[in-house]
């Protein structure tokens, strides 16, 4: 008779990382449990709730729990009950499996988006004491200096709690928003601190995006639409790490063997929304190529076209566009016609020939060839990287 596992759940569903993790676990075990979770309740019925997690665990009530980074987590540890976890202050943790998000892309794409909106200034600005904070700020104050400029970052001050007590900190923040040059691209850990920044920007009187623009990381859609201005943010998809890792979790608990591994996952695309809506070139017509292409990406645009639409010759336009933007007009062309890809290929099931005829390719065929060429694998490939494949609904 089939016996489902107890799994007990140390991960809060309050920010979009976590709850995309748990979908994507709940996904798994609805598909090939069922599994029984013991979760934490409301703050107004959690009576011993600390105790009874420990009593359980203790006693083997348990089969597998899943946890962010709990205060007890060494206590944890010694129990040796296998598990998934998604570390905070640390790389990983020993004996469980590990999920974990390849921050240096995330990184990367932040210093990529904000270099595209035209910025000469840049900052990043995280938590202090998060492993993954600072190596997303390591990876994109790289980025912008392998780029040619300057990077400020900022220096929490020291904290008992993992965020600490804003009050204390956000004249902090305000004097060093002051004292950057404008305009600046900053780019941040994550959406709540992008949120941070944003009020911190408020109460300095300073202007978003006009003199700093902002960008974050997860797409909480509860921090990012309730925002003024809405935030843009690097998306991650950490349902389809969620998915993996229960994977790994129920060949664990069946076959009783190690759990120890570490599941990555990147970042897909960046959903760019008022905070960042900005080109910074000085060149009027430059800028209204690009807001041109932009608005232009779900068809194929020739450089000619585009110089017809601004009123300059092709000759003039392609040397002034390559010196302000640093790539050719063609070149940009099939970047903005990739990003509109790689959002439907997240954010939709469509098949990659629906994908293709919306977009107005030609074919299948020379949409992968363009895909490929900027993202280094087909569109298929992408998507079984970074999506849970959506099972019908009886």
């Amino acid at each position: 008779m089939f016996k489902a596992p107890k799994v007990m759940l140390l991960i809060a569903p309050t920010r979009a990382f976590d709850r995309g993790l748990l979908q994507g676990i709940a996904r798994y075990a609805n598909e090939y449990g069922p599994w029984t979770f013991y979760r934490e309740p409301p703050h107004y019925q959690a009576i011993d709730w600390k105790r009874k997690v420990s009593n359980r665990l203790r006693t083997g009530q348990v089969d597998a729990i899943i946890m962010r980074e709990p205060e007890r987590i060494d206590e944890i540890i010694q129990y040796r009950i296998p598990g998934i976890c998604a570390p905070v202050t640390r790389q990983t943790i020993k004996g469980f499996i590990n999920v974990t998000i390849d921050n240096d892309a995330v990184g990367r794409l932040g210093a990529e988006h904000l270099i595209q909106c035209g910025f000469r200034h840049f900052a990043y600005c995280g938590f202090q004491g998060i492993y993954w904070s600072a190596r997303r700020g390591e990876a994109f104050e790289q980025s912008i200096r392998q780029a040619g400029h300057p990077c400020h970052v900022y220096r929490p001050p020291a904290s008992k709690g993992v965020h600490g007590l804003w009050e204390r900190e956000e004249p902090l923040l305000v004097d060093w928003l002051k004292s950057l040059p404008k305009p600046v691209g900053i780019m941040t850990c994550n959406d709540d601190r992008s949120q941070h920044v944003l009020d911190a920007c408020h109460a300095a009187q300073i202007h978003v995006p006009g003199e700093i623009a902002i960008i974050g990381v997860d797409n909480d859609e509860f921090i990012c639409r309730l925002a003024n201005p809405p935030l843009s943010s690097i998306c991650l998809n950490p349902e389809k790490l969620g998915y993996q890792a229960a994977q790994w979790l129920d060949h664990v608990m069946r076959d009783k063997t190690t759990s120890e591994t570490v599941i990555v996952g990147g970042p897909t695309h960046v959903i760019a929304r008022s905070s960042t809506n900005i080109l910074l070139v000085e060149d009027k017509d430059i800028a209204e190529a690009l807001r041109f292409i932009r608005e232009h990406a779900d068809r194929p645009l020739q450089v000619d076209e585009v110089a017809e639409a601004i009123a300059v010759s092709r000759r003039t336009l392609q040397d002034r566009f390559t010196r302000a933007v640093g790539r050719s007009i063609h070149s940009h062309i099939l970047r903005e016609r990739v990003n509109r890809i790689t959002e439907m290929l997240v954010e939709t099931d469509l098949p990659v020939a629906q994908i293709a005829d919306r977009l107005s390719f030609s074919s299948p065929k020379q949409l992968d060839r363009v895909f490929v060429r900027f993202q280094g694998v087909s569109p298929t490939v992408y998507r079984s990287r970074y999506c849970v494949k959506r099972q019908k609904e009886s």
